[in-house]
């Protein structure tokens, strides 16, 4: 929902693909299309995606511009005091990190990802 917050221990017990971004980062804006791709792709499977835009270069409203320019289906949010940006130690745009089921960091990938690497990605995480 719109405006709610959200908290990595909802998905307690599955992987989360966490997408870190932001509006005015052309590299980001790229992967957004197959980040969502593979969202619909595996949700059926449990895999839970979550975006969370840097704040600072843009503002909360930018971001919301983007997710509905690009149709993300997914929840994305804004890291409101960069807490979680410093927390998995992400210091390019963008970073993709998988956390197993556990909430370990399974995989970590700083750039553009692809449909086919981020799907590779997935797979490294869930089939472990």
């Amino acid at each position: 929902e719109k405006g709610e917050e959200v908290t990595l221990s909802q998905f307690a017990g599955q992987p989360v693909v966490l997408n870190f971004w932001y509006p005015s980062c052309p590299p980001c804006r790229l992967e957004m299309p197959d980040l969502e791709q593979s969202y619909q792709d595996h949700k059926a499977d449990g895999v839970q995606f979550l975006g969370i835009q840097l704040l600072g270069l843009d503002s909360v409203e930018d971001g919301q511009v983007f997710v509905e320019e690009f149709g993300v289906n997914y929840a994305i949010g804004p890291d409101s005091d960069g807490r979680i940006v410093r927390d998995y130690g992400v210091i390019s745009f963008p970073t993709t990190i998988i956390l197993t089921e556990d909430q370990r960091i399974g995989r970590k990938w700083a750039g553009v990802l692809t449909l086919e690497k981020l799907d590779e990605l997935i797979q490294d995480v869930v089939v472990e």
